[in-house]
């Protein structure tokens, strides 16, 4: 009996790996969207600063490009509670495109408050910061 093609021979199950494979090379050719937080705490002529840092970001195959950034520095003696007891960390997400665009809404109107959010997030990566 002459064999029949892959997707024949296995059905569903062939089917659901040749869409698989597909699904991967469309990824890889399409975009990935993040978010990336960081707090840390540095030392300045005796003052301690505590620096925050947030970017979103757009990675295809060929670029990487920041959509929007904002960095700063509060004095340790002005710091809320909540801000000076948050771990020293870069987290990095990987969003979906639509949580994208709504952090990208709220970076116009109230951008401080992605210096504590936590989206809803496909990937996660956290380095811890001295």
């Amino acid at each position: 009996m002459k064999a029949k093609p892959f997707e024949y021979r296995f059905g569903a199950l062939g089917s659901c790996l040749l869409g698989r494979e597909s699904q991967m090379s469309l990824f890889v050719k399409g975009r990935s969207y993040y978010f990336t937080r960081v707090k840390d705490i540095h030392a300045e002529d005796g003052t301690v600063y505590i620096t925050l840092f947030a970017r979103l970001i757009v990675k295809t195959a060929a670029k990487t490009k920041t959509t929007w950034v904002e960095i700063e520095e509060v004095n340790w003696e002005q710091a809320s509670e909540k801000l000076r007891t948050m771990p020293n960390s870069m987290y990095t997400y990987g969003i979906s495109e639509s949580v994208f665009l709504e952090l990208l809404r709220v970076s116009t109107i109230c951008h401080k408050e992605l210096y504590f959010l936590t989206p809803i997030y496909l990937t996660k990566n956290r380095v811890q910061m001295k």
